[in-house]
């Protein structure tokens, strides 16, 4: 039977052995993800309405080639995207840069659901709002005919 210190000591070295054998952070693929990030974020000038990432363009395929080669050279991110932006002009920006191009698109989505519950606030009143009443004299003659056709 082990003691409790050759348990601690066998412990230490299976994490130790771990520690040793897993791999740090591969830089390939760190830049991989980076440019991976990057062409998403930009959209693309040969594929209207699609990210570089996504279109099929042999050219978007050279820009994303470029971008990988830039990241392996040690260039940042923005470096990158600045220079894309000048080389194809800003419709290229997928992201919005400042608060309003976050802010706009978030206010008309709640003015139209605000606009839509009034809407639909509105409908249900005038549903309600046209049934007229019905006249006193009706109802009696109604509970008269109920109670006649419950005595049969």
């Amino acid at each position: 039977m082990r003691t409790p210190r050759a348990r601690s000591v066998s412990l230490w070295l299976l994490l130790a052995c771990l520690c040793a054998c897993h791999p740090a952070v591969d830089p390939d693929s760190e830049r991989a993800r980076q440019a991976n990030e990057l062409s998403r974020n930009l959209m693309s000038p040969f594929c209207p309405g699609r990210t570089i990432a996504d279109c099929s363009s042999p050219d978007a395929a050279a820009v994303r080639e470029e971008i990988r080669e830039a990241l392996a050279a040690g260039e940042s991110q923005e470096t990158i995207q600045k220079r894309i932006e000048a080389r194809f002009g800003d419709h290229v920006i997928g992201v919005p840069k400042g608060g309003i191009g976050w802010a706009l698109p978030i206010g008309v989505l709640v003015a139209g659901a605000g606009l839509l519950v009034v809407a639909l606030v509105r409908s249900v009143r005038r549903q309600g709002a046209t049934e007229p009443p019905i006249p006193p004299e009706l109802e009696r003659e109604l509970a008269r005919e109920l109670d006649d056709v419950e005595r049969r």
